[in-house]
């Protein structure tokens, strides 16, 4: 039931990724010349009518695809799996037992269940923050990541819980 430290890596990769581009942009902000204030008042009621009915509609929020989706789903799926096969495992702990998280979370049914919840809801959360922002790629590569580690901890709890010898 070990877990490698990913989590912290995504989420220090993550801040480092959505705090870079905001500095750039700061910058590029204050080096931009300062419009005259002839520019920014319009000269009759027309122009100012007409100035008003040229502002760009809203743009709307990127969406998720199919393939953001079935990454998702995977996530949550392995998570779930997580959770069946650690409270399987719990049922022999004389072979099996939690080495990640503490004892009196794992042995709390409720306290295990709303921990493995948070992490989805987390995961997902920072997808389509990623998404929204623009960097699809990183979200997509983190996720994929993500799923490849939790699929290995899934396929060892497997392992192990399959190994408990039968009575």
């Amino acid at each position: 039931m070990k877990s490698f430290a990913l989590p912290s890596l995504v989420v220090s990769m993550l801040a480092f990724v959505l705090v870079s581009p905001c500095s750039a942009q700061r910058t590029e902000l204050a080096d931009a010349p300062m419009p005259e204030v002839a520019d920014l008042a319009p000269n009759s009621s027309a122009e100012a009518s007409a100035a008003i009915m040229q502002v760009p509609p809203a743009a709307q929020p990127p969406r998720l695809h199919l393939m953001d989706w079935t990454l998702l789903g995977m996530a949550c799926t392995l998570r779930a799996l997580d959770y069946t096969t650690t409270e399987k495992g719990l049922e022999h702990p004389q072979y099996l037992h939690e080495g990640m998280l503490p004892s009196a979370l794992v042995r709390n049914k409720p306290a295990f269940a709303a921990f493995e919840a948070g992490t989805v809801a987390l995961n997902v959360g920072a997808y389509r923050l990623l998404v929204r922002h623009n960097m699809r790629s990183l979200a997509r590569i983190s996720q994929y990541m993500y799923v490849g580690v939790m699929t290995g901890q899934v396929a060892r709890n497997y392992q192990l819980v399959g190994e408990v010898p039968a009575h």
